[in-house]
């Protein structure tokens, strides 16, 4: 009696598909918070990053609420969740150049020094010598850091989810729907075509034609 093997390798397991890479690399978590450090606001940031406002709008949204439901509201830039860890990147990023503008504020305001100089001379009727410290000083221009300032209000009048709103409406205002992309080139040719045939009746019957919602 002779043994049959199984000549046939075994099954292999298909490897489990992943998701998509999410889009929030190490990479991309440091160009927004350069770009935060710099007093640049978040829309253009992203810009700056090469990722979408609307994208970035709505990881600072998920990063405040992680912050509030796994932090209790204690920003951590060390964060394994990694939308919280660029919500309090890029807050602290913001903060520090709110207070890196208002020292410039201060410091215009005292004024710059521009030179110093000394002047010593002989008292004609004591004859004690005196010297005098002259310092010239010039005020500085602190509308820039103000403009940056006034910007980098810790109150903001829009919450994130707002922004996103706005975002997401300018997108799809832009775009339109697939519909609408594809009926677009269809009603114009319509519409063209409906124009013609409305002035060639006004030529032939000597009526002027009513205009159409396009002209």
């Amino acid at each position: 009696m002779t043994e049959t093997t199984n000549s046939q390798p075994p099954a292999r397991r298909r490897p489990r598909r992943r998701g998509r890479p999410s889009l929030l690399t190490p990479t991309v978590m440091d160009l927004l918070t350069r770009a935060a450090v710099v007093g640049l606001p978040v829309g253009q940031a992203a810009d700056a990053a090469g990722v979408s406002r609307a994208t970035v709008f709505r990881w600072l949204a998920r990063g405040e609420e992680a912050i509030e439901e796994r932090h209790a509201g204690q920003l951590d830039v060390n964060s394994p969740d990694l939308h919280a860890a660029l919500y309090s990147r890029v807050t602290r990023a913001r903060a520090a150049a709110a207070v890196r503008a208002t020292g410039h504020i201060e410091e215009a305001a005292r004024g710059a020094v521009v030179s110093e100089t000394y002047r010593t001379w002989t008292d004609p009727i004591t004859g004690e010598h005196r010297s005098e410290k002259r310092v010239r000083r010039r005020p500085g221009d602190w509308r820039a850091s103000a403009w940056i300032l006034d910007r980098l209000d810790p109150r903001p009048t829009k919450t994130l989810e707002e922004l996103l709103d706005e975002e997401e409406a300018r997108q799809r205002a832009r775009e339109g729907t697939p519909m609408e992309r594809a009926l677009t080139p269809h009603l114009q040719d319509l519409a063209e075509r409906l124009r013609k045939t409305l002035a060639q009746y006004e030529q032939e019957d000597g009526v002027k034609a009513p205009p159409t919602s396009g002209s």
